[in-house]
């Protein structure tokens, strides 16, 4: 495996890890990274009991992925379930 794939999977994981830190059930999410760019495709919602503050918890989510060192940017293809 080369370097730069190797890298590619790290930041993947790296990203479901985040994910598992908010109150988002990111479950039925594809993560790609390309070259620092990460790529998220699929159906996102809120965790139950988490309904009221959900759009704050993406926007949280989406921050902190941006700060990351080595992410060049984050798009997102996905739809939000209430």
């Amino acid at each position: 495996m080369n370097k730069a794939k190797a890298e590619n999977l790290e930041q993947s994981r790296l990203v479901r890890r985040e994910m598992g830190r908010h109150s988002v059930d990111c479950g039925e999410v594809q993560v790609s990274v390309v070259h620092g760019v990460i790529h998220l495709h699929g159906r996102v919602r809120p965790m139950r009991g988490h309904e009221a503050n959900f759009e704050a918890e993406v926007t949280a989510l989406l921050k902190s992925l941006r700060q990351r060192s080595g992410v060049r940017d984050v798009i997102t293809d996905w739809t939000c379930v209430l």
